[in-house]
């Protein structure tokens, strides 16, 4: 049985991989190798993202519509919650070549095959927590937010907490930098300069205290703004408009 990578090029590809996953359905024409076989496994690569798999459903045939392309059934779609982004793949599976340039569907070899089903195993079973702080600065911002969220436990008790707070940090403020896409999440201005990194510089900022450290709690501000919550004569009341503006910038249910 082999595994093969597939592409989901366009938005509509991806809206059909998540409406099929939610409904059991299948389609009848993805293009795979021509290799493939019924009963093949395939991963979905959509957005950057290993983004799904699925079961080849029949038999490969030449497409009528595409140029020396192949097109079989696709069936048992399952969602990669969240996506693993490319650089992480990269960093994962050094060997896997066909990464350096991701612009086909492929065929991999065994040895590889069980590194990728073993790397899409480990995500469903942690959610993101599999991505170490060694792949923070590579991960995408779905991965991020996983992450951030997996770090999230109950608050410590006092004599602990300033021990824990550094290294929950730091998943929870990549994420929240991540979020805010080089724009102050308060006056949503673009940050006022470039670190020597070249990353837009922000800093986030605990609404609520120190060791609540999770995405529902930290908003990305420029300096100005984090200034005006902690000096102003308004910054009681302008916090609490940042923590109404973070119940609409996070997911339903966010912690």
């Amino acid at each position: 049985m082999a595994l093969h990578i597939l592409q989901g090029d366009t938005e509509n590809d991806k809206r059909w991989l998540e409406k099929a996953a939610r409904l059991h359905l299948s389609t009848s024409k993805w293009i795979v190798p021509s290799s493939a076989v019924e009963g093949d496994k395939a991963v979905i690569f959509v957005g950057s993202t290993f983004f799904a798999t699925a079961t080849i459903a029949s038999t490969p045939k030449r497409r009528t519509d595409w140029p020396n392309r192949y097109g079989a059934g696709l069936r048992s779609v399952r969602l990669i919650e969240p996506p693993i982004s490319l650089d992480v793949i990269r960093r994962r599976i050094p060997e896997l070549k066909w990464a350096i340039y991701p612009r086909s569907v492929t065929t991999v070899l065994p040895a590889i095959a069980t590194t990728i089903s073993e790397l899409i195993s480990d995500r469903r079973h942690r959610g993101g927590s599999d991505v170490d702080d060694r792949m923070l600065d590579v991960a995408g911002i779905e991965e991020l937010r996983a992450r951030a969220i997996a770090d999230a436990r109950p608050k410590a008790a006092r004599k602990v907490r300033m021990a824990v707070h550094q290294s929950r940090s730091l998943p929870v403020h990549r994420y929240v930098l991540a979020r805010a896409d080089g724009g102050c999440e308060g006056c949503r201005c673009k940050a006022p300069f470039q670190t020597r990194k070249m990353t837009p510089y922000l800093e986030p900022h605990h609404t609520i205290r120190l060791a609540d450290d999770i995405p529902l709690s930290v908003i990305a501000l420029c300096p100005t703004c984090h200034r005006r919550v902690h000096h102003s004569l308004d910054g009681e009341e302008y916090n609490a408009a940042l923590i109404r503006k973070l119940r609409k910038l996070e997911p339903v249910g966010a912690r």
